[in-house]
């Protein structure tokens, strides 16, 4: 078995590459990706933490959160593809910008 420190280290260091990516890229594709990394990170730690406690009820909110972001995701993927049709861009500066 991995122990929890190892788990917790890789969980946090998946969700700070995701903290970064949605901080520092203006790609609104890449926002998403950083967003399902930073959740996946989270994901991690609560199964992690759960194991380590034999406790089944962290798996099961893990899989309802696998869920979650897994509809949270199509949800952005469909709102990106009918962006990208109607403007034909993805980067979050240029979609600010007012039509005058």
């Amino acid at each position: 078995m991995i122990p929890l420190m190892y788990c917790l280290i890789f969980a946090s260091i998946l969700f700070v590459i995701g903290l970064l990516g949605i901080m520092i890229r203006r790609n609104l594709y890449f926002l998403l990706l950083s967003f399902m990394i930073m959740s996946n990170g989270a994901i991690i730690a609560l199964v992690a933490a759960s194991s380590y406690w034999q406790q089944s009820e962290g798996q099961v909110l893990a899989i309802i959160a696998v869920i979650t972001v897994l509809a949270e995701s199509c949800v952005g993927l469909a709102l990106l593809v009918k962006l990208f049709y109607r403007r034909k861009i993805f980067n979050i500066d240029s979609l600010s910008e007012m039509k005058g």
